[in-house]
């Protein structure tokens, strides 16, 4: 790699930053300096590793603490202030043959789907994807041409989608 090409490089990455509408000023900033920090930590480990292998071949060895361990474990500690990301797991489910489902407990534990929900489906990729249907607003309900009886339950307002007339074998009686 060339000189020009790393600073252009730099320059593109920064152009970036400062035109990429979801970050601000002082993301970009520590992401600088974290960087820059976590390459500084690593140089100064490999160069206390080259160290130990020149001391050994020159044969005035001393012991060393394992770098590789402290470098490790420092990253894991940052990982771990992390925020934790949602995953995508895929999940294999036998169908009975009357076309039912069972749900295992851990899916049921990590979706945290319960008995009752609304389960809705797409089709994607040659694989199934299943989400919760989150529930109506009583808005909605009659936006969506739904009546409320007096004891709680919600109706299709027939004549709200225009179904008022009956039909019987094949002949609309008005």
């Amino acid at each position: 790699m060339t000189k020009n090409y790393t600073m252009e490089q730099i320059n593109n990455f920064l152009y970036d930053a400062l035109n990429d509408e979801d970050l601000n000023a002082q993301e970009i900033y520590e992401t600088i300096i974290e960087t820059v920090a976590e390459h500084t930590e690593y140089l100064q480990l490999q160069y206390e590793k080259s160290q130990q292998v020149f001391d050994l071949l020159k044969g005035t060895a001393k012991l060393y603490d394992a770098p590789w361990d402290k470098f490790i474990a420092d990253n894991n500690q940052r990982e771990s202030k992390l925020p934790k990301q949602n995953k995508v797991k895929s999940w294999v489910l036998p169908v009975d043959e009357d076309g039912v489902i069972t749900l295992p407990e851990e899916l049921l534990e990590q979706t945290g789907w319960k008995e009752g929900d609304t389960l809705v489906y797409e089709i994607s990729d040659g694989g199934v994807i299943v989400r919760r249907k989150e529930p109506m607003t009583h808005t909605e309900m009659i936006e969506k041409g739904y009546t409320m009886t007096a004891d709680g339950f919600w109706i299709m307002d027939m004549d709200a989608w225009g179904i008022n007339n009956c039909y019987q074998t094949g002949t609309q009686t008005p």
